[in-house]
């Protein structure tokens, strides 16, 4: 199995170029958010996800013509994401009740199920390989995609937050993915894909971002790393990866999922937060007023503390 150098570079250089275009294009058809934790309140063109899936799905391609034999794990993972993309951009257009959020991926882990027919067992820690038969197909594979696309979702607001975090994540499953062959292998190629595009977008959403990346960016992102975990039977990971993504669900659930995950600025454009916390962003501006782009660097130490220690569960006491 080739490594893939050319997938890599063409998930890289479409993102990079369609992100360029796209801050022009919706920009003039007023399609923006207001920068919230800058004083100025600028207007910042949005939908930039749609660059990160147009990326991804060209390398993801190519990978598949390199590797035609894996057309089933590709094809699942492609299909699966992008269906919960397209749920993201009805959001970003049409605001979506909650609920709807919360089962529409449902419906799109269905050709995932159909890929993982055959493989219903999962390696537990400290307690081994336990075979959940039926229920891995029609409870366990529907809600991990509802919750790796929806929890992704939820933290979010700081520019480069997001991205930096699913680079962190994706190249996490890549390692443990290429240690192993076939379908894991051909799993952790497209995280790698998927981190090539993310660092491509990075470019123009880090700090001070010139686009967004929108619902249609987050729910994609979520949806392509649970997918990958899915897929790649790294269930053990992807729990590990997604705890702070708990504790920002915990969070969130204190206020109904009304809480914000942005700051209050100060005189000097630094941020900070004197209520009671509501999301991850806060707990960290509470330690002290910081520059946005210093909370979402101590943001992105803490996922990879997890990252690793996922790796070592999945690769160490977790044997697939």
């Amino acid at each position: 199995m080739v490594f893939p150098v050319i997938p890599i570079i063409t998930s890289f250089l479409v993102t990079f170029m369609a992100t360029s275009w796209l801050i022009k294009v919706v920009k003039e058809r007023r399609i923006v958010g207001i920068d919230i934790n800058k004083r100025e309140k600028q207007e910042i063109p949005s939908l930039g996800g749609i660059g990160v899936v147009a990326g991804f799905v060209a390398g993801s391609f190519a990978l598949l013509v390199e590797n035609p034999t894996h057309i089933k794990v590709i094809s699942a993972i492609l299909i699966s994401s992008l269906l919960i993309a397209f749920l993201g951009l009805i959001d970003d257009f049409l605001n979506l009740k909650q609920s709807i959020r919360a089962f529409m991926p449902i419906f799109a882990s269905v050709p995932l199920a159909v890929f993982s027919v055959g493989h219903s067992i999962i390696s537990i820690p400290f307690i081994g390989p336990v075979n959940f038969g039926l229920i891995y197909y029609i409870l366990i594979i529907p809600g991990a995609l509802t919750i790796t696309s929806n929890a992704f979702n939820m933290l979010e607001g700081l520019n480069g937050l997001g991205t930096g975090l699913g680079i962190i994540m994706a190249s996490a499953l890549a390692y443990i993915g290429l240690i192993h062959t076939g379908n894991i292998r051909v799993a952790g190629y497209l995280s790698l894909v998927l981190v090539a595009s993310l660092l491509a977008f990075l470019y123009y959403n880090k700090y001070p971002a010139k686009i967004f990346i929108g619902n249609i960016g987050t729910y994609f992102i979520g949806s392509v790393i649970g997918s990958i975990g899915i897929s790649g039977f790294m269930f053990t990971a992807l729990a590990v990866l997604y705890l702070p993504y708990v504790i920002e669900f915990i969070l969130k659930a204190r206020t109904r999922f009304k809480g914000v995950s942005f700051g209050k600025i100060d005189s000097d454009g630094k941020l900070y937060w004197d209520e009671k916390p509501n999301s991850l962003t806060h707990i960290i501006m509470k330690i002290g007023k910081m520059k946005e782009y210093q909370i979402v660097m101590i943001i992105w130490v803490i996922e990879i503390l997890f990252a690793i220690l996922a790796i070592i569960l999945q690769t160490t006491i977790i044997l697939i």
